[in-house]
């Protein structure tokens, strides 16, 4: 019933759009009702009682509509059966042609649907055109255009429509904002250009401007909403012509602009749904093809599994599995077969080189096997062979001793087509004799390690620097390439304090309040570290692993007598290590240990020895030191024949200082003017406590002259606002320290008599006052 009153409406408004009463209609919505009902009863119903309702009913509202609308009986009558006609060719052929329970999905069902509709509109035309003849009134060749375009563009337009609904197609509605605004600015931009066309710029040419909107809803929406759309738009397009607006409406002829307006619409739904459909096809073959290209995936991922279950069966029984050809061409190795053998099948190799290629031996392990005693060759020939023993000894492996059985692969047909041989490992038994034989070589190493350690001691306590013997012991120990030794500077930071195996210019610093580093880790716990792999180590530090080419490390802390870490020995390996050895490790941290010892023995020595070459006051050089310094530095200006001069300085009234202010003012005046002098000095000046208050001093490079301004920024800076006297002397080619310094002493003297002053002296005993100071 819902076609019946669908089919009322349409043929209502068809009647309705008649030019001028009399002549045809515009628009014929009744024909695209009629062939979608007919399509749908006639492909869900076989009964002919539902046949005849459905012709009774288009033939009951055919007739009431047009007897209301004035139509003659002869009209009434060629309009009933033009109808029925029209509807019953269309579901034929559409239920011939294709799946009537299918909706338009492709450009071959939309091929369908313009056939079945043009051969349907051309019989629905044929009858009516006679009708129309015999009602008096013989059509020209513009009527009958008319009849057939209006049908024809009622079936393109409606049929769609009402077929998707009824069968309940599902509407692919834009999915997200960006989709959504593009479906309605779609709308809008074809709301726009109709009302422009047929309102806005009534009169003008331009019917060609909705089609953009047209296309662009057709090839970027689902074929429901471009339907409907195409629905609305001839809808509104024949409203605006009968209203007398737009393009069509300067169209002086009725006929003519009726034919004009229905061309243009059937031709705006002929694109819409071959642009539609075919994007639909295209959809379709894509997800199609999606599917089988997903299937081909899952069979190659089934068949892929298969293959590996069956590689991981042969990979993980401890038995060599060997295939062959019948020519006896290497095959497969299973996983065992290829460890033992350290090769894969090879096909290609000649079988006459199997024995010496995979290395097969006999029994003994030492005699090579010939070509007819391997097991595979002899299963070949014979058809079966067990308890076959051979060696597999490949250079530099143990050897591996197996006993084989093997059988041939005949067809169904009898033809060999292969050998299969099993290996089976003999080497339990002489696994255990090799376990005893690493326990008595562990045995061994460990003698080994402990007698390293003793003459490691040894060389550590009697080495001039117990610090290079200790780092060259540990990389000994431990097999390593390089070491080093990191202790605190008393300034919150570690440094090396000797290194091998790294650059000799090379200086490690680790700053104890940073990052606790593996390095900084050891020494701040005391314990200690190896890591197999440094890199990976999250507390590692980069910059230590780019510098020494750290592959695996270990670090042992120095701990001294009274349990104070007093530095950590770094070990670096530049190849993987995956274990220390229990033994390595002990012997590493007895090494440490005596490390310890080392150095309190040689830094209490450095002490002594500083002891006996520096001031005890001022920690200046005394005098035997500088001796020595003063006999070197003469040595060395002979061979550059570089200048060199001595001073002498003598704090002025330093007994009067001392009996006013006390000896330990005294004392500090001494130790100030040490400092004070010394910040006026270069690295390569030397100045020495010479006696009392007496100061020498030791300038290579710089002449008489050069030596004056020095020695008067000296006096410069004498504290406690006292001052000082100097004696300057140049030191000649062939001349002695001692000459130089009585030269000095006699400046000195001299300079006395007026006291804060500098006065240049010569070994020549010519005097010479000092530049830019009165001779007194």
């Amino acid at each position: 019933m819902l076609f019946a009153a669908l089919f009322l409406v349409a043929v209502h408004l068809g009647r309705l759009s008649v030019v001028d009463g009399a002549g045809p209609a515009v628009v014929w919505p009744a024909a695209g009702v009629a062939a979608a009902w007919f399509s749908v009863q006639r492909a869900t119903s076989t009964r002919w009682s539902d046949r005849w309702l459905d012709v009774l009913l288009i033939t009951a509202v055919t007739v009431a509509v047009n007897a209301a609308t004035g139509a003659g009986a002869v009209l009434v009558v060629g309009f009933v059966v033009a109808n029925l006609l029209q509807a019953e060719l269309f579901a034929a052929l559409r239920r011939r042609w294709f799946t009537p329970s299918v909706a338009l999905l492709g450009t071959r069902q939309l091929a369908v649907l313009l056939a079945a509709t043009t051969a349907a509109c051309a019989v629905g035309t044929a009858v009516g055109t006679v009708v129309v003849a015999l009602d008096g009134s013989p059509p020209d060749w513009t009527s009958v255009a008319i009849w057939f375009t209006r049908n024809w563009a009622g079936i393109l337009l409606v049929t769609p429509v009402l077929l998707r609904l009824v069968l309940r197609v599902p509407v692919r509605w834009p999915v997200g904002t960006a989709a959504t605004a593009e479906l309605t600015a779609a709308l809008a931009v074809s709301v726009l250009a109709y009302v422009g066309v047929f309102w806005a710029v009534d009169g003008l040419p331009l019917a060609f401007l909705p089609l953009a909107a047209t296309i662009w809803l057709a090839l970027r929406f689902d074929t429901t909403i471009v339907v409907v759309a195409g629905l609305v738009v001839a809808t509104t397009t024949v409203l605006g012509t009968l209203a007398g607006h737009g393009p069509f409406a300067a169209v002086p002829d009725d006929l003519t602009r009726i034919l004009v307006v229905q061309v243009h619409v059937g031709f705006l739904a002929a694109l819409g749904l071959a642009l539609a459909v075919g994007r639909d096809e295209r959809a379709s073959l894509v997800a199609r093809l999606s599917a089988a290209s997903a299937e081909a995936q899952a069979a190659r991922a089934e068949a892929e599994h298969r293959e590996r279950f069956a590689e991981a069966v042969l990979a993980g029984v401890g038995t060599g599995i060997v295939v062959s050809d019948p020519q006896g061409r290497l095959v497969t190795f299973n996983d065992t077969a290829r460890a033992w053998h350290g090769l894969d099948a090879d096909a290609d190799l000649d079988p006459v080189q199997h024995a010496g290629t995979y290395h097969l031996f006999a029994a003994d392990g030492s005699t090579p096997l010939t070509h007819a005693e391997i097991p595979l060759v002899r299963t070949l020939h014979e058809g079966r062979v067990s308890a076959a023993e051979m060696v597999i000894a490949r250079p530099g492996r143990p050897p591996v001793p197996v006993v084989c059985s093997g059988r041939t692969v005949v067809g169904a047909d009898g033809e060999v087509l292969g050998a299969v041989v099993a290996m089976h490992d003999l080497t339990d038994t002489r696994a255990r004799e090799a376990d005893l034989a690493a326990a008595n070589a562990r045995l061994a190493a460990h003698v080994a390690q402990v007698e390293r350690l003793a003459a490691a001691s040894r060389a550590v306590l009697t080495a001039e620097d117990p610090r290079r013997a200790v780092v060259a012991a540990a990389v000994e120990i431990a097999g390593a390439e390089a070491a080093y030794l990191l202790q605190p500077d008393g300034q919150g930071r570690l440094v090396s304090t000797s290194t091998t195996g790294l650059p000799e210019d090379l200086v490690l610093s680790l700053d104890l309040d940073g990052p606790t580093t593996l390095v900084v880790g050891s020494y701040l716990d005391g314990e200690a570290l190896f890591v197999p792999d440094v890199a990976t180590h999250p507390r590692a530090d980069p910059r230590l692993i780019e510098v020494c080419g750290t592959v695996s490390g270990a670090w042992q802390p120095v701990v001294d007598a009274g349990g104070q870490v007093v530095g950590v020995l770094g070990i670096i390996w530049r190849e993987p290590v995956a274990v220390l050895e229990p033994t390595t490790a002990a012997v590493l941290q007895g090494l440490a240990a005596e490390a310890a010892h080392a150095f309190a023995r040689a830094d209490l020595l450095a002490r002594l020895a500083r002891d006996a070459q520096h001031d005890a006051l001022t920690g200046l050089v005394n005098r035997r030191r500088w001796d020595a310094l003063a006999r070197r530095e003469i040595r060395r200006a002979g061979r550059h024949r570089t200048p060199l001069t001595f001073a002498l300085l003598d704090l002025d009234h330093f007994k009067l200082f001392n009996d006013t202010r006390g000896h330990l003012a005294g004392d500090e005046l001494l130790r100030g003017f040490s400092l004070a002098a010394g910040a006026q000095l270069r690295e390569l000046d030397t100045l020495s406590r010479w006696g009392g208050e007496e100061f020498a001093l030791l300038l290579p490079g710089c002449t008489a002259a050069d030596a004056v301004d020095v020695v008067d920024r000296i006096r410069a800076v004498v504290p406690e606002g006292q001052t000082c006297t100097a004696g300057i002397c140049e030191w000649l080619p062939g001349t002695e320290a001692a000459e130089v310094m009585a030269a000095a002493d006699r400046a000195l003297y001299r300079g006395k008599e007026v006291r804060d002053t500098t006065v240049v002296g010569s070994v020549l005993d010519v005097p010479a006052p000092a530049a830019g100071v009165p001779e007194r």
